[in-house]
Order: structure tokens, then C-alpha cells, then sequence
């Protein structure tokens, strides 16, 4: 209950600020603070929900291998940022299983970093190999399938898409692009799948890739999740969360 009495005293304040006083529907306001007491009472102690950066800090955008750096690196809270633009603050790891469900079977990944990894498509009788790779993500894109790959490891990274399609009744690779990190997050956006790499991000449209940033500040900071609308899109990191302005590219940096 007490939880519950200080998130009403920080909405109370949220409430009072610019970013409400600016937005014209009451409708709105009444489903954010619906929205965090309910997240609230779900998650406990170990979960907050913020409405993107409402409640959120600043933070100057560290540079790789920095003090400040090192103390997002360490940190032991991630924060994700869902499909709505709600962010999470939760501890521990994401899965390294992928799996998409067919009309026949079943396609499975899994990701062990240096260790490999691979995909595999099993049905109830049988299963076989498809790809050797550390999957990153299953993509039904365009009507087509495609396999996001990719190893970060001592300073050595690659990545891949891979379009796989059933061909004789058995699924294969039928096309592949390489870039120079490994995918850890995606999301599909204007036809357009955009992935957080370890260092950077790019979009793919079905044939080429789009280097969009480079060499950023969240190598080693784990991307966890991606929102896009047509103004931001926000990466969800260890120890923080990163707002890009599509305008101009942007980075802001956002801690509780």
C-alpha cells in the first residue's frame, strides 16, 4: 500500500508538469494514470512503468568506455520500451530461444553467442537444420521469412538476413545480405524492418540496407527493445533508455 501512495504523490507531480499541461485530451491523461497503477500493482518492487520519459532524467549521452559508460554497463536494471512507448525498468536476461509457428511445424533458434547457434524447423515427427548460425530474430516480413543472424565477440562483428522459403517441401536460404554488427532488437516500421545492432541501427526494405547510425554510445549496453512513431524511435538499454530525433538523429539519454 505504500508503494501504491508514493506512485500517487509522483503522478500527482507528473500531472502538474509541461508535458501534461500540453496535452489537450483528459481521455488521454485518465488511461496513463489507469495504465501505471495497474502496471504497479502487476510488476512490484522489481518493475516501474513510465509513459516514455515522463518521470524519467536526462542523462549526457556517455561516450563508449567513459566513467559514466561503465556505470550503465554495470548496471543491473534494463530498461524496455514496449510497442505502446511505455517503458519497464526490470532486471535480469532476455531469452536467446526464438520460435515461429508455421502451418506445419515449428522454427526454432537459438543463440549461444561464441558457442553457435542455429535454426532449426521441427514438427511433431521429425526435425532437421536449416541454418548454423546464432539467430537474433524470426521476421515474417513481406510475406517472407526472414532470419536475423549475427555474433559480437572480442571486437568481432557480423551480421546477416536470411530469407529462407519452402522449396520441395523443405525450407531453405534463398537470399542473404551482410552488415558489420550483429542485430539484437527489431521492429517493422513504415515497411521498413528496422534492427538495433550492438553499435548502431539500420533499416532494411526487402533488398538493401540503410546504415541509419554507427559506432554508438550503446556498445556493450545490451539494446533490448526498439519503439519507432514519426517522430522518435527509443531504444531500450542497460541502465538507460535512448531517444533518437529522426529529424536530425539526435541522441538524448534518459535514467531513472
Amino acid at each position: 500500500m505504500w508503494a501504491r501512495g508514493i506512485l500517487i504523490i509522483i503522478i500527482d507531480k507528473i500531472k502538474k508538469s509541461d508535458i501534461f499541461i500540453k496535452r489537450k485530451s483528459n481521455v488521454k491523461r485518465i488511461f496513463v494514470y489507469t495504465l501505471l497503477l495497474c502496471s504497479f500493482s502487476v510488476f512490484g518492487q522489481n518493475m516501474q512503468i513510465y509513459p516514455l520519459i515522463s518521470g524519467l532524467r536526462e542523462l549526457d549521452v556517455p561516450m563508449v568506455s567513459s566513467f559514466e559508460w561503465y556505470a550503465l554497463n554495470h548496471s543491473n536494471e534494463n530498461y524496455f520500451v514496449d510497442n505502446n512507448g511505455n517503458v519497464t525498468i526490470y532486471t535480469g536476461h532476455r531469452s536467446q530461444i526464438y520460435r515461429y509457428e508455421t502451418d506445419d511445424g515449428t522454427l526454432l533458434g537459438t543463440n549461444k553467442g561464441e558457442w553457435g547457434g542455429e535454426l532449426i524447423f521441427k514438427t511433431d515427427k521429425d526435425e532437421y537444420k536449416i541454418l548454423n548460425d546464432n539467430i537474433c530474430g524470426i521476421v515474417n516480413y513481406n510475406n517472407e521469412i526472414s532470419i536475423l543472424t549475427g555474433l559480437s565477440h572480442l571486437r568481432i562483428f557480423n551480421g546477416k538476413i536470411v530469407k529462407i522459403e519452402k522449396i520441395n517441401d523443405k525450407w531453405e536460404d534463398t537470399f542473404t545480405i551482410n552488415f558489420n554488427s550483429s542485430p539484437e532488437i527489431y521492429t517493422i516500421f513504415d515497411n521498413k524492418i528496422y534492427i538495433v545492432t550492438f553499435n548502431g541501427l539500420i533499416a532494411f526494405d526487402g533488398n538493401n540496407i540503410q546504415q541509419i547510425l554507427s559506432e554508438q554510445f550503446w556498445d556493450s549496453l545490451y539494446p533490448n527493445s526498439i519503439y519507432i512513431n514519426k517522430n522518435i524511435i527509443a531504444i531500450g538499454l542497460r541502465g538507460c533508455i535512448a531517444i533518437i530525433n529522426k529529424k536530425d538523429n539526435e541522441i538524448k539519454c534518459y535514467y531513472k
